[in-house]
């Protein structure tokens, strides 16, 4: 390999990461605030393990409930309850 295609390799390289840096900077800006951590409305309830690769979680979705046991790559819905929140007090 002559020195004229390493230094191509090298500048293709750093375009390329620079390229990758810009796209990762714009999308930390723009990302849409329902996929951002903290701020979502799923919450893990409970988790337990039976074995490996198997396990149930009990799952709270806005003011639902919802049991899943999940097996390796398969999830089955075992149930979902509709839950009331106490009201908050105004202290």
């Amino acid at each position: 390999m002559d020195i004229s295609s390493t230094v191509r390799v090298i500048a293709s390289l750093v375009v390329v990461v620079f390229l990758l840096l810009i796209f990762l900077y714009y999308l930390r800006k723009f990302r849409m605030p329902e996929f951002s951590e903290g701020g979502g409305e799923i919450n893990v309830v409970g988790k337990k393990y039976l074995g490996p690769n198997k396990y149930l979680i009990l799952v709270q979705v806005k003011e639902r409930e919802s049991f899943l046991a999940v097996h390796g790559d398969k999830i089955e819905h075992l149930w979902t309850e509709h839950i009331n929140k106490p009201p908050r007090s105004s202290d």
